[in-house]
């Protein structure tokens, strides 16, 4: 059956997918490792796989000098709940129906990589931030919401620093921690105790570890917005800061024009992003060479991503998420698979590709549909599919900030360089098209100011049938679908 969804104007169709698998099997002889980890960090911008060490400087040593590192990764939507809903379930926005950031409550925990991995007796483990539009404290009591998770120390908030944020006990209650501990810090106590309890068992598990770093600790130019490095590394070095803003920018919607803060402010809020990573990359080192040491790093997956990128240095007049240009949805993904060459891939791979490389790695079939492919497969995605549904609420102006919160609904489908975007109005009216055959997405044939370098007609319907094909696209062809994703 087919349910119609408006979302801010835009209308989605969207699978209603009530038909589950509630027993997953697992294939015979297909488990490769024991064991998998997901490091998910929030709102980090893209960089290089070459750039990967001074980003990473020791999880690098994992993650980059021995593992797959992804140079082109990107997220369907770029927002960190729809992102880390299609994380977990493999699918699109409009299959999952977690559209929003306050859509979270329509995620079915049913459709999750953790609750198929679970029912085989394969421990799940839940830490940090979870899903926008949820309370953490919905989860937990007697008749907590259902997450998916066996086990989860899930917490909501921005604030970094010790005692400026709070935990949950089991009953949902909210308190400060008195241990000193940054929401980092807790991040990694959490799963280094958790790890004493599986190493030693020796039973297999998934951990989905999901830090809320380097998220800034507020929406605003102040600098005390900016995520806090702890003092290990409130001064270390970073990476050169390149300052990337429009310039021209007559050729996109009014919202992306004129540069929103100076240089020296986007300079600020990129050292404290990459420190606050380093703070993250000392977490990681340590499970790292914990497996190691405990003899079982050869038997576990690991997976290092973001759920969204964030224009941190000017790009396109912005400062955020949300948007269909690359500063957004580029990230970062880099992983160490047991038994697999070190290597730097560019076929591009997107988010809802890391639940089938779970299902593939454990050797489990998923109880749904799924519309992206293990990182391990040999499918090369000819085409690049993203999504964006307009969300004014309050949430969104916390998360995202006022004026990503009346961004209007867009698509965008690309190929190659070129790339096509439809952004849209009420009743799904298309009120602008962009058209670009630059990776970075800055100049917009479309454009009267590009008027001689506007593309054929016939490009023009190739993307745009494209774009309607795939924004209802649902699984895979691999799967028989009729109508799968890219």
């Amino acid at each position: 059956m087919v349910a119609v969804l408006v979302v801010g104007g835009l209308v989605a169709n969207v699978i209603n997918q009530r038909a589950h698998s509630s027993d997953p099997v697992a294939e015979p002889d297909a488990v490769r490792v024991e064991n998998a980890i997901l490091f998910l960090v929030d709102d980090m911008s893209d960089f290089s796989c070459a750039e990967a060490d001074l980003y990473l400087p020791k999880s690098s040593k994992w993650l980059r000098q021995q593992g797959t590192c992804f140079e082109s990764a990107t997220t369907a939507t770029p927002v960190c709940c729809p992102a880390r809903a299609q994380i977990q379930t493999g699918q699109l926005s409009h299959n999952n129906r977690v559209v929003s950031q306050i859509a979270a409550k329509s995620l079915d925990v049913r459709d999750t990589v953790q609750h198929d991995l679970a029912l085989l007796g394969i421990d799940t483990y839940g830490i940090g931030k979870n899903l926008n539009g949820i309370d953490a404290s919905e989860y937990y009591g007697v008749n907590g919401r259902d997450n998916g998770f066996a086990h989860f120390n899930f917490w909501n908030s921005y604030k970094g620093p010790a005692g400026a944020f709070k935990l949950y006990d089991d009953l949902g209650r909210r308190y400060t921690p008195t241990d000193g501990l940054s929401t980092t810090e807790t991040n990694g106590a959490y799963l280094d105790a958790y790890l004493d309890d599986k190493l030693e068992s020796g039973d297999p598990f998934f951990v989905y570890d999901a830090f809320v770093a380097p998220h800034k600790q507020g929406i605003g130019g102040d600098v005390s917005d900016l995520p806090p490095p702890s003092v290990n590394h409130a001064d270390d070095p970073v990476p050169p800061f390149r300052f990337a803003p429009e310039g021209f920018d007559g050729d996109k919607l009014k919202i992306f024009r004129g540069a929103r803060f100076p240089r020296s402010y986007y300079e600020r809020l990129f050292t404290a992003k990459v420190r606050a990573l380093y703070d993250v990359d000392d977490q990681m080192a340590a499970t790292f060479q914990r497996l190691e040491d405990a003899g079982a790093l050869d038997e576990t997956a690991v997976i290092f991503t973001s759920d969204n990128g964030y224009t941190d240095r000017g790009q396109v007049n912005w400062e955020g998420k949300s948007i269909p240009y690359p500063a957004a949805t580029n990230i970062p993904m880099l992983a160490w698979f047991p038994g697999r060459p070190p290597a730097v891939e560019k076929k591009p791979v997107s988010l809802i590709d890391i639940a089938p490389t779970l299902y593939d790695v454990f050797g489990v079939i998923p109880g749904h549909v799924v519309d992206g492919h293990s990182l391990l497969s040999d499918h090369r995605r000819e085409l690049v599919y993203g999504e964006f549904y307009n969300e004014s609420s309050g949430l969104a102006r916390r998360e995202s900030g006022p004026l990503a919160s009346n961004l209007r609904s867009w698509r965008l489908i690309k190929r190659g360089r070129q790339a096509y975007v439809e952004w849209y109005g009420n009743g799904g009216v298309v009120v602008f098209r962009e058209f670009y055959e630059d990776a970075l997405m800055k100049k917009n044939l479309l454009s009267p100011a590009h008027a001689r370098d506007r593309p054929p007609h016939e490009t023009l319907r190739t993307f745009r049938l494209l774009l309607d094909q795939y924004g209802t696209c649902q699984g895979t062809e691999e799967q028989g679908s009729p109508n799968p994703c890219p």
